[in-house]
């Protein structure tokens, strides 16, 4: 660590510390005034509950991609028990922030694994909510004073400070490292934050009308075991959705594995059409369903000869008629995987071509041409054509995008065509 970056870390970690101390001599002294009752204590370890479950478990909406949730119960609390309180209390939470452990699936004690990190994110946590908290405490809305519509602007205007001077507490500190530069850093990062803000904001406003209720924290409290239980259900689902693709990769590796002249086709396949797809605007299910089109597509050679596949020589008719049968086997095998009919089609047409010509036989053309088998088509042909085999050598990216102009409207769809020449130039080969 640079020691610039170790300077800025060690200036938000004092301010931090400032902050949570002038905030817990605030609300002892609050407490003391105004006395501390039973329901208090009940409301404020509910809501230390909520900042610990809301930041160990982030939810789920890709397999590699989260929301961080944690911000909605800082927005009711804000809203509820104040700037003050909610600083204590957020700051207390991370006594029980656990992380999971992608390689061992366990839950892993955050300060125990990286203390300096943990506390450097708190204090910035800590600074930014401080700095955008002084906007209810000018606008009121909140506490006492908490009324519904109204304390809606200061709720967002707190959410959008705060989130933003987050935002760039951490930009310096990559800054400091010498690792980023602040204006690009900035301009990729706050389009994709700004989303997560407002899709917040609203179930922060609704806990908070909930927790202003009479006895509103045992209401929240009967609403989380379900949502918990909702988050770890599509979290089993996202874990099986990525085990059922890493079979797939490896499925994709056995053929590989079968056919030593072809190591990496699938893959490559896979790049190539995925590209075409989202060129094309496709549903990202859609671009999905293609990907893993092309990983299967060659899982039919799993059933023909090795002294075929591995000839070191062209082949002759009886074994080229032989090759010809992977379309149809590999359909076969994946029948009883029960993947999408767009996959199967794709894995069984994807050597017919747009005019009807191809194999197998009578297959589709034209206007009922499936798009996925076009794509895997135009993209297992430009691989095939730039990949050296033993007897000649491949193609360079400009002949084979040649060929496939030249076939386009009889072996190809002229629309994938169109969008390969969008694409090609990205290509690396």
């Amino acid at each position: 660590m640079l020691k610039r970056q170790t300077a800025y870390r060690s200036l938000i970690i004092v301010v931090g510390f400032l902050i949570i101390g002038y905030c817990a001599a605030y609300v002892m002294k609050q407490v003391q005034g105004s006395g501390f009752t039973v329901q208090d204590a009940v409301n404020w370890a509910i809501v230390l509950l909520l900042f610990a479950l809301s930041r160990s478990l982030p939810v789920y909406i890709s397999e590699d991609k989260s929301i961080d949730v944690s911000f909605v119960p800082v927005v009711a609390s804000m809203m509820v028990f104040g700037l003050h309180t909610t600083i204590v209390l957020f700051s207390f939470s991370i006594l029980f922030f656990f992380l999971m452990d992608e390689d061992t699936k366990k839950l892993r004690y955050a300060l125990k694994a990286s203390p300096g990190n943990e506390i450097f994110n708190l204090c910035n946590i800590i600074l930014s909510d401080f700095v955008g908290g002084q906007m209810l405490l000018l606008l009121g809305g909140t506490g006492s004073d908490f009324r519904f519509p109204y304390s809606i602007l200061p709720a967002i205007l707190f959410a959008l400070i705060s989130i933003c001077l987050n935002l760039i507490f951490f930009i310096f500190d990559f800054v400091s490292a010498g690792k980023e530069k602040f204006a690009p850093m900035f301009y990729q990062n706050i389009l994709g934050i700004l989303p997560n803000v407002f899709s917040t904001i609203p179930f922060g406003i609704l806990l908070a009308i909930l927790l202003n209720m009479q006895n509103g924290a045992y209401f929240v409290l009967l609403f989380m075991f379900p949502l918990l239980l909702a988050r770890y259900s599509f979290k089993l689902y996202l874990d099986s959705k990525s085990m059922y693709m890493r079979t797939i990769s490896s499925l994709s590796m056995a053929i590989d594995a079968k056919d030593r002249y072809t190591q990496g086709h699938s893959q490559r396949v896979a790049a190539y059409s995925q590209q075409l797809a989202t060129a094309m605007g496709l549903h990202r299910d859609m671009v999905e369903n293609v990907k893993v089109a092309a990983i299967l597509h060659d899982i039919g050679k799993i059933g023909v000869r090795n002294d075929v596949l591995n000839k070191p020589a062209r082949l002759t008719e009886e074994e080229f008629e032989e090759i010809k049968m992977h379309p149809v086997i590999g359909r076969k095998i994946i029948d009883d995987i029960r993947l999408s009919p767009v996959i199967n089609e794709a894995v069984l047409y994807h050597h017919c071509h747009y005019n009807g010509g191809g194999y197998p036989p009578n297959g589709p053309k034209f206007e009922n041409f499936p798009v996925a088998a076009a794509i895997l088509g135009v993209a297992d042909a430009f691989d095939a054509m730039t990949t050296d085999r033993p007897y000649r050598k491949g193609m360079t990216k400009e002949a084979a995008t040649e060929e496939i102009h030249r076939f386009s409207g009889t072996q190809f769809d002229p629309k994938v065509v169109t969008a390969f020449d969008s694409i090609v130039d990205k290509i690396e080969l």
